[in-house]
């Protein structure tokens, strides 16, 4: 599958550059078809850093700038950031009231987010938790959160976010792939946005752009008909229910 029809979508991550690593080509496609994106970035970034003399002040700042300048590239006018601390976000009441406060604010037709199954990727990459947790977090504040009035109703529904029925739902970052977006035409402005994230991207040596391509390339694997570069997906249609 390789075709979703929407207007807008809200795309959860929780690390600045998470986004673009995960639904980077997605975006821009999107983007130039003229769908509205907003990202909600969870954590604050501040332990992206393994400098011993980078002030945490200093690092955090710098990722919220490297945020915004790699939504300039993908076309995304509207950023979130909740400000969790970086390394420690659990599945939490607190978390799930924000994104489900994200969610009837922006009304979006579909969410994306990281795959919360998701604990290896083969045999060489254990999945940071923050990944998983913002997955968790996601799918409660999806179902039953989005749409149940009672749940946190003071905080919410009482201060006049009226639930909201999603269409779609998106997780990357999977080993179950089922929908998958062709990223050819746009590999190289991916590969942008990503690189403006100048605190992450230098541990991954000179050969940046080609491992980038290689991921793109693995991840259009299952698809049909066979894409060269894509990013893949594991689909929730809650219409088709």
């Amino acid at each position: 599958m390789t075709d979703l029809e929407f207007n807008k979508a809200l795309v959860f991550f929780a690390h600045p550059d998470d986004g673009e690593f995960m639904a980077g080509g997605s975006m821009i496609k999107w983007v130039s078809e003229g769908k509205e994106i907003v990202l909600c970035v969870v954590t604050n970034g501040a332990n992206g850093s393994n400098d011993p003399n980078m002030p945490r002040e200093k690092l955090i700042a710098s990722r919220r700038e490297e945020q915004w300048e790699a939504a300039k590239i993908t076309g995304i006018s509207d950023v979130v950031f909740l400000e969790y601390e970086d390394c420690m976000v659990e599945d939490s009441h607190e978390l799930r009231l924000d994104m489900i406060r994200q969610i009837r604010r922006h009304k979006p037709d579909i969410v994306i987010g990281p795959d919360p199954t998701m604990y290896f990727f083969g045999g060489a990459y254990i999945n940071h938790p923050d990944h998983r947790r913002v997955g968790e977090a996601l799918c409660a504040a999806i179902s039953p959160g989005a749409a149940t009035v009672p749940l946190y109703r003071e905080q919410l529904y009482d201060k006049g976010f009226e639930p909201h029925h999603l269409t779609s739902a998106l997780f990357g970052m999977t080993n179950h792939p089922d929908f998958w977006v062709d990223i050819e035409e746009h590999m190289e402005a991916k590969i942008k946005s990503v690189s403006v994230h100048q605190t992450q991207t230098p541990e991954f040596g000179d050969h940046f752009a080609d491992r980038m391509r290689m991921v793109a390339s693995a991840s259009a694997e299952g698809s049909n008909p066979k894409l060269k570069y894509a990013e893949a997906f594991r689909a929730i249609h809650f219409r088709e229910r």
